[in-house]
């Protein structure tokens, strides 16, 4: 077994029995339909630093569990991929812009068992520090770190998915819990965000475990937090901070680089290249197969996941190596960058890349385009092309590198669930400017016959986020729906 292929999950083997502990207890209910538990797991537990080692373990294997929907959401609306058969059913209504708030794959669930079990690490973790003396300041300070990071890309995935939505920052063993939280406005919850992510900057372990690269690349260290930080800065139009960020991470030169044009395709398979700041591990040796694999692109049928028309004409040069061959696909089911060798059955486990470098200077070129600064954006697009071994004409005009960077962000990350938030990013900008770009692309996915209809609609800006789910409205007094939906 290569290295690369170990999980998180198993950091420790003598923390599985403590994991499923700790998960029947913590996580094992839906989000809004907790309880607050009894004084059992406290008395029995929470009592060392193996503990909340296991805590922490779960709670990547809970964020893990996100990595399907957070694929969705970031492709499935966009104009990248196309999603076809039974298997896919209530997706297709989605992309159709047929969106009911009972469909099944609306839930938001995973990100909240995943913020309930970061809210868990960060309540007990004073208590342990109490009782164990080997739980010291900085092993404490760089688990909260980690745990605020979870906690922090689960709720920048629920504002760009949902917008307004329930602030928890108490765990359900608390008897201080809001078992019935009311939506927060979208500010609110970035302003969490930003606070949190700020705060966990200046705790978070940095080289640690960078002689192990399943560790450092899949585990939360100072790396992640800024690159997530520039991410959300971005996002909220703060563009002197996201590129101060991305600048701070492209000068970490000793531990990241951009993969050279021939070893492009490293950071997929094996992964853990030096371009990734930070993954999601899998590992096929446990039984971890890649829900992107098995559910939306399996080997041994037709792939259920393709690349659209609209993709096609983006990939302007058919041997860009992006492209991967026919399809981005290839990132998750090929072995190679010939893209004629297939992943064998054992090894249906690709990672999933949260934050790569090529990101970040993308990212960084995004946000100089918005200062003016436009002959420093150019030398960051010639650099990202020229790795793909593509030519580059500078550009002058804002309006021309605005709507270059998003392509050149669409083919640099296809399919590693981006496509979405740039889309939806580039149109709010300037109260939704871009607004009418963003209803073109939704309709492609509807019934030509219907589109009339669903132009008319699609003016409400609230129909580009996702209604809360059926059932967390009816257990939930105080949640209001979506507007858009509620009419």
């Amino acid at each position: 077994m290569k290295p690369e292929k170990i999980s998180l999950s198993i950091w420790s083997k003598g923390l599985i029995g403590s994991i499923l502990l700790v998960m029947a207890f913590v996580s094992s209910c839906e989000y809004l339909n907790v309880e607050p538990e009894s004084d059992l797991v406290e008395e029995e537990f929470w009592k060392k630093t193996e503990d909340i080692e296991a805590v922490l373990a779960a709670t990547y294997d809970a964020f893990r569990e996100t990595s399907l929907a957070s694929f969705v959401w970031g492709e499935l609306r966009a104009d990248m991929a196309t999603f076809t058969g039974d298997v896919n059913r209530d997706y297709i209504s989605i992309k159709a812009v047929n969106i009911k708030a009972n469909n099944s794959k609306i839930e938001w669930k995973g990100y909240y068992n995943t913020i309930n079990l970061a809210n868990t690490i960060l309540f007990y973790a004073p208590r342990i520090q109490e009782i164990d003396k080997t739980f010291t300041q900085e092993i404490k300070d760089g688990i909260e770190a980690e745990a605020i990071f979870l906690r922090s890309l689960s709720y920048f995935y629920l504002v760009r998915v949902w917008k307004d939505v329930p602030l928890v920052l108490q765990p359900s063993v608390s008897d201080t819990v809001d078992l019935f939280p009311p939506k927060s406005e979208e500010q609110v919850v970035i302003r969490q965000i930003i606070s949190d992510l700020e705060e966990a900057r200046d705790k978070a372990f940095v080289t640690k475990f960078y002689d192990n690269p399943v560790y450092f690349k899949g585990r939360a260290n100072k790396f992640s937090v800024m690159a997530l930080l520039a991410d959300v800065y971005l996002w909220n139009q703060q563009y002197d901070k996201c590129v101060a960020y991305c600048d701070s991470l492209i000068r970490e030169n000793q531990y990241f680089r951009l993969m050279a044009t021939l070893d492009w395709f490293t950071m997929f398979y094996p992964g853990n290249s030096m371009e990734s700041i930070f993954e999601i591990q899998f590992s096929a040796v446990i039984n971890q197969i890649n829900p992107i694999h098995y559910d939306l692109l399996p080997i041994a049928r037709t792939r259920q996941v393709g690349l659209s028309n609209t993709a096609q004409s983006i990939f302007t040069d058919d041997l860009d190596i992006r492209k991967c061959g026919t399809s981005p696909v290839w990132k998750y089911v090929g072995a190679s960058q010939d893209f004629k060798t297939v992943r064998q059955a054992s090894e249906e486990d690709a990672h999933f890349i949260y934050y790569r470098l090529a990101d970040i200077y993308l990212m960084k070129a995004e946000a100089l385009i918005e200062l003016n600064r436009i002959t420093e954006a150019n030398e960051i697009l010639r650099t990202i092309a020229e790795r793909a071994a593509q030519p580059y004409e500078v550009l002058t005009s804002r309006d021309k590198l605005r709507e270059y960077v998003l392509s050149e962000r669409a083919r640099e990350l296809a399919f590693e669930g981006k496509r979405w938030f740039d889309l939806l990013r580039y149109a709010k900008r300037n109260q939704f400017e871009k607004k009418n770009y963003l209803i073109e692309v939704l309709l492609q996915g509807s019934d030509i016959k219907q589109r009339p209809v669903y132009r008319a609609r699609l003016i409400d800006t609230m129909s580009y986020y996702l209604p809360i789910p059926e059932n967390d409205i009816l257990f939930n007094p105080n949640l209001r729906q979506n507007p858009y939906y509620d009419r």
